[in-house]
């Protein structure tokens, strides 16, 4: 895929590289375990399936289906430093035919332009549907799907993929979840509190398979001391945000104890605001002593921010003045509604409000290697004032 080996870089520099270009972020063994067992707890396969492993890496979930007792595995993996018979997975013949594809395939690096997988390169593309196959690029972990679903040998067959969980954001990758949609009948997503690599990258486990007991359904599974289930409709799996954690959260928790929500008070477009990730007098380090408007001050001309992202910043809260004051990008900034706009109790009662409920934000916003806050998050957060 991915011509690495001439690079002159020092041996820590040249294992960066491959990390990020290649995406290999290599799960740890008790979890391999882990799943392997919730595969079998809710599809069964016999010892003498066949199987593929399409990324091997450092070989953990080979050798833990070896000690289960599997004995038909194949596998890929690109990386010659890796094995002695490199083998890209989109070069593999499609008819290979497996009862299972298992494993954790690598990841796209957002803002690394060759951890991507580009059609062009390749001759055979067959696997790419639904126009996938005129983009100049998709994510690596969506390709690794698709092929997978190339070679299944019939309906009992399943893909049992490591996901990073933005995959299941709701309104997103629908080109490859309709494709998913059109052969499975029952998606398996499992999320735990443990970290499931070196790197804190949020993952979960996804099974796409077919079980008659749980036709047309989304099993959310999500362990934390305690085991949590939610069977849910499969049709969700286009609109709904589909991660265990948040998902299961938001269920028991709602969205917070107040009668209004806040899109009562906040105008629903993102506002316009002065930002400079150097140049700023606004961070998520000095947002909490912006919570209220000086007394000389023009009150129409603050407006809401809230940090979105961080793991410890998430959902500071602050008013800003949107003339003089220069944010970096870590906000969202909201004007108030018209109506609204000019009561400033209530404003500097919203900022206390939210501020009261960061740990709310923080057992939502699970999405990337950081929490990372939704616009909606916010806007359907209910108050009392």
């Amino acid at each position: 895929m991915v011509n690495l080996y001439n690079a002159e870089d020092t041996q820590n520099s040249m294992e960066e590289i491959k990390k990020f270009v290649l995406g290999q972020y290599f799960t740890k063994e008790e979890i391999v375990k882990r799943v392997i067992n919730l595969l079998q707890s809710y599809k069964y396969y016999s010892k003498d399936v066949s199987i593929l492993e399409p990324s091997a890496g450092t070989r953990n979930f080979v050798k833990e289906l070896v000690k289960s007792g599997f004995n038909k595995i194949n596998e890929c993996e690109i990386d010659k430093d890796l094995t002695n018979n490199p083998q890209d997975f989109f070069n593999f013949e499609e008819k290979s035919k497996f009862d299972l594809v298992i494993g954790n395939p690598p990841f796209t690096k957002y803002n690394v332009k060759n951890s991507y997988f580009y059609p062009s390169k390749y001759q055979n593309i067959s696997f790419l549907e639904n126009g996938l196959n005129k983009k100049e690029k998709i994510q690596i972990e969506k390709a690794f799907i698709l092929k997978s679903i190339k070679h299944l040998k019939n309906k009992e067959s399943s893909i049992a993929f490591v996901l990073p969980i933005s995959f299941f954001i709701g309104n997103k990758n629908n080109e490859t979840k309709k494709i998913l949609l059109d052969n499975f009948s029952t998606i398996i997503i499992y999320q735990n509190d443990k970290s499931w690599f070196e790197e804190p990258i949020p993952c979960c486990f996804a099974i796409f398979t077919n079980i008659e007991e749980y036709k047309d359904k989304i099993i959310l599974l999500y362990e934390d001391g305690e085991k949590i289930k939610e069977v849910i409709d499969i049709g969700k799996l286009l609109t709904e945000e589909l991660i265990p954690k948040s998902f299961l959260y938001k269920k028991k928790n709602g969205n917070g104890k107040g009668k209004h929500t806040l899109s009562k008070y906040l105008s629903e477009k993102i506002a316009k605001y002065q930002r400079d990730y150097k140049n700023n007098n606004i961070s998520g380090a000095n947002i909490l002593t912006k919570t209220k408007i000086p007394k000389e001050k023009n009150i129409k001309e603050y407006s809401l921010a809230v940090v979105r992202v961080g793991n410890s910043s998430i959902g500071k809260t602050g008013l800003i003045n949107i003339k003089e004051n220069i944010l970096n990008d870590m906000f969202y900034v909201f004007d108030f509604k018209e109506e609204h706009n000019l009561n400033k109790e209530l404003k500097e009662k919203i900022v206390s409000e939210i501020n009261k409920n960061q740990e709310h934000f923080r057992n939502l916003s699970v999405r990337v290697g950081s929490k990372s806050m939704k616009k909606n998050d916010l806007l359907n957060f209910k108050i009392n004032l």
